[in-house]
């Protein structure tokens, strides 16, 4: 039997969680306080309409949506903080929008951004979820900023996006994003359990799911009891991919299981391995997208391919190699058939129409000696190592062609980093998990770097958080109208 509490201590961990709701709302960590020992267990079961597990832009979408709709909702996340990957990211937005393409005579359309990415896909992607994920952008890029959000009025083509629809975010990063809607579903009532790592899933006797097993940190140290979240109406999951797990890539994509990652060390794919436990289709496991990172050794980013059309890249006999407005794919394995290191150049007219926080980077890594400037092509390419006569007929062309206004020249190594994975939980349009008969899987809903149907081989860039958004949205809004259904005495049916 459950002890009962008391209302004084359920005042205090209320007041607790809320302290860190503010500081997850400014970007920075939740840090359960450890409670003193009042001689209380903690609870075995607790019941809910919607379970949405992870705290990224996916699974802060679904959450909102799932209590805009009247239910009650609490959101897991593993991490001490909320943001995911989201937090890290370059914080771009591909939407088609007239309001803002028009006036800088940008000609777009739904179609044209479908067909972009079932061509980036190559055939790898599910036709139907491309389809609503090109229209359904636009709303949440609307949605977005009626909680808040703000963009930049220009637009741009970002290194790997292949057309001027990308959103820039007015905040420094992917932080913008958490701040409005961590703060948005404060105000909405979900209830946000940080350091909640989820374990597995559960099914009831008709193969529906009603919940997840998980497991929480108090302070520092792991509670030994797990804990039962049940879902009387259905389970989200936007828990990120495996980047991170080292074991998941030297099993599905060998070749790139030894590179760095940018993504978060927690992304480690727990729940892709707990719903492919109750039978969920996976696809396209062995699909990675590197880009550019930091160096060994630094912790931030010194990349000047924010822009793809205001820099070349260079291999070491300082002539381009590739198509700098190309694929990411495309880029990674051009880069990888280099025999030498390669780099990225570009004009100060390029840095100056960086973000702040990109600037610092950069500029970080000019004094630790990672990025590199100069008046002359020539002398640029003797601080880089490459050949001066290249560079300097390679920036000549980039002169001449308008791309670059004219000295002082930017130069960096690139170093390729795994940026996220592609593969996933197999999903249809309504963001429903699918089982490996093709039939969506009662109660069970998923959306961001956890699904890997959406982007086929390559997904282009500014095309992860509009993603995760898009079918968060439609997962925790397809919740919240199931039907509340009955929930096992037990809590402890698996399938």
């Amino acid at each position: 039997m459950k002890k009962a509490f008391s209302r004084r201590s359920a005042l205090c961990r209320a007041l607790s969680r809320l302290s860190g709701f503010a500081l997850a709302a400014s970007g920075f960590p939740i840090d359960a306080p450890a409670q003193p020992d009042s001689g209380e267990s903690a609870p075995e079961e607790e019941h809910f309409d919607v379970v949405v597990v992870g705290g990224g832009i996916g699974g802060l979408s679904a959450a909102l949506c799932a209590a805009e709709e009247g239910s009650r909702v609490v959101l897991l996340e593993k991490n001490g903080f909320l943001g995911g990957d989201t937090l890290i990211s370059g914080g771009t937005f591909n939407a088609v929008d007239p309001k803002r393409q028009r006036p800088l005579g940008i000609v777009d359309s739904y179609e044209q951004f479908e067909s972009q990415m079932l061509a980036s896909g190559e055939g790898y992607n599910d036709p139907a979820v491309v389809r609503v994920f090109a229209r359904e952008a636009t709303t949440a890029l609307i949605w977005l900023e009626a909680h808040g959000m703000r963009f930049l009025p220009e637009l741009t083509e970002i290194y790997g996006s292949g057309f001027v629809r990308a959103h820039r975010s007015a905040y420094p990063r992917g932080r913008g994003y958490i701040h409005c809607l961590s703060n948005a579903c404060i105000k909405a009532g979900v209830d946000i359990r940080p350091q909640t790592r989820a374990l597995s899933i559960l099914r009831d006797e008709r193969g529906a799911v009603y919940g997840v097993e998980a497991q929480p940190r108090e302070g520092n140290r792991t509670a030994n009891a797990v804990r039962i979240f049940q879902a009387r109406r259905g389970v989200v999951l936007a828990s990120g991919g495996f980047a991170a797990n080292k074991a998941l890539l030297a099993k599905y994509a060998p070749e790139y299981a030894s590179l760095p990652i940018d993504s978060l060390p927690s992304s480690t794919g727990d729940m892709l391995l707990a719903a492919d436990a109750i039978g969920a289709d996976t696809v396209n496991l062995g699909f990675v997208e590197c880009v550019p990172g930091a160096p060994p050794g630094i912790d931030y980013q010194v990349r000047l391919d924010y822009d793809a059309e205001d820099i070349i890249m260079v291999n070491q006999a300082g002539r381009r190699f590739v198509n700098e407005t190309g694929t990411r794919r495309e880029i990674a394995s051009a880069v990888a058939r280099e025999s030498g290191p390669c780099y990225e150049i570009a004009d100060q007219d390029a840095v100056d129409g960086m973000s702040r926080a990109n600037q610092k980077s950069l500029w970080r890594g000019y004094f630790a000696k990672a990025a590199w400037k100069d008046d002359s092509p020539q002398a640029l390419a003797v601080r880089l190592g490459i050949s001066p006569q290249g560079l300097a007929d390679e920036i000549g062309r980039a002169v001449a062609d308008g791309r670059f206004a004219g000295p002082p020249y930017w130069g960096v190594r690139i170093h390729l980093r795994i940026h996220c994975t592609l593969g996933g939980l197999r999903i249809d349009e309504n963001a429903r998990v699918l089982d490996r008969s093709g039939q969506p899987i009662d109660g069970l809903w998923a959306a961001g770097a956890v699904t890997g149907n959406v982007h086929g081989i390559n997904r282009l860039g500014a095309n992860g958080i509009n993603c995760a958004c898009v079918f968060g949205r439609i997962a925790g809004t397809a919740a919240a109208r199931r039907a509340p259904q009955h929930l096992p005495a037990t809590g402890r049916i698996h399938s």
